[in-house]
């Protein structure tokens, strides 16, 4: 049974989470502050850690850089627990080591996920660090078994990607259809461009993330019904940064384009676009490709501040932006898929 150590000072919290965790067979041990904590992994097995960053007598940030100092201790798994507003905090307890983070209040069916994946990534590791077990592994039949490991966490993976997904959808106007689709055309346009099938799967995960970042803008500029003002617009640009914070933490191939595509999706060819105004090729082919889909899929949906325009008045706005706004050799391939692309607007509509 995974021993999983819990170490928060709000007591409720540490019942909500100790319940869940109990409830997935797990064993819980509780810590009230990071002094506990550490005390506690002197003494006992510990495969994961979830680590509350507000506590008394010694927060998460001094735990956290202690344990991740600490050679014995530092390939268990830390998790850091946080407000989902938040986000210099995370960022902090990520940069002093911690290997993911979790949000308050928690979702349930991330939560589970992440503290699975989590907890199978951290014996990985750790048979990583022992050569002995690596060529153990390397016989036939444990070969097989990592394998399959390795098949859960990649299957973990994508379920975490799929349900952040979903988050961004809840605190935006957009709708799962859209990222879905927004996903697929443009796994259509990156294998017109001849990318392997690997490739092509990759992109049609990764690129619904597109907009996570924006789980870290506030409500009244993210659903503000009018235009945004000058102030408004600088601050939402900065959910492409957020986004890519969020996504890089891990150098998985699907969470590495994912965070590619969400940090530059809305650069421009000309140069005029944000984080970094980057211009031509500069911009990656796969922030090209969802640059052009977003922008597609985005004026021929209803939202709450617009009407849907009409495909030829879309058409038209596409057309016009390519080599300003848009990649010309990417909206060359895309009005030559116009049709397998309305395709799947009907096959995925709004419900």
């Amino acid at each position: 049974m995974a021993v999983v150590l819990l170490c928060d000072d709000e007591l409720m919290n540490r019942k909500v989470a100790s319940k869940i965790l109990m409830k997935e067979n797990f064993s819980v041990i509780e810590a009230k502050n990071g002094i506990e904590a550490i005390e506690i992994l002197k003494t006992n097995r510990v495969d994961l850690i979830l680590m509350d960053l507000m506590m008394p007598l010694m927060d998460g940030y001094e735990a956290t850089k202690i344990i991740k100092a600490n050679e014995e201790l530092s390939a268990i798994p830390l998790i850091i627990i946080s407000a989902i507003s938040d986000k210099s905090s995370i960022t902090r307890g990520l940069e002093l080591g911690a290997d993911e983070y979790l949000t308050k209040p928690f979702d349930i069916i991330e939560f589970r996920l992440r503290i699975k994946n989590a907890i199978k990534i951290g014996i990985y590791q750790n048979m990583l660090k022992d050569h002995k077990s690596l060529l153990e592994f390397q016989v036939k039949e444990k070969t097989k078994e990592l394998h399959k490991a390795l098949l859960e966490i990649q299957k973990s993976e994508r379920d975490i990607v799929s349900i952040l997904g979903k988050t961004a959808e809840f605190r935006d106007n957009e709708t799962s259809a859209h990222t879905v689709r927004v996903g697929e055309i443009s796994a259509l346009i990156a294998k017109k461009f001849g990318w392997s099938e690997d490739q092509v799967e990759l992109i049609k995960l990764a690129s619904p993330m597109h907009d996570i970042g924006k789980i870290g803008i506030e409500d009244n500029i993210l659903l503000k019904p009018g235009k945004l003002d000058d102030d408004e617009f600088s601050r939402m640009k900065e959910h492409a940064y957020i986004g890519y914070l969020i996504l890089s933490e891990k150098e998985t191939p699907l969470l590495k384009l994912a965070s590619e595509i969400a940090y530059t999706h809305h650069e421009k060819y000309d140069g005029s676009g944000y984080p970094r105004a980057l211009s031509g090729d500069e911009i990656p082919l796969s922030g090209a490709i969802v640059a052009v889909v977003d922008v597609f899929d985005a004026l021929l949906s209803e939202r709450p501040y617009k009407k849907a325009f009409s495909l030829k008045t879309t058409l038209e706005i596409i057309n016009r932006d390519s080599g300003s706004h848009f990649n010309p050799k990417v909206v060359e391939l895309f009005m030559s898929s116009l049709d397998e692309i309305l395709d799947i607007r009907q096959r995925l509509q709004d419900v």
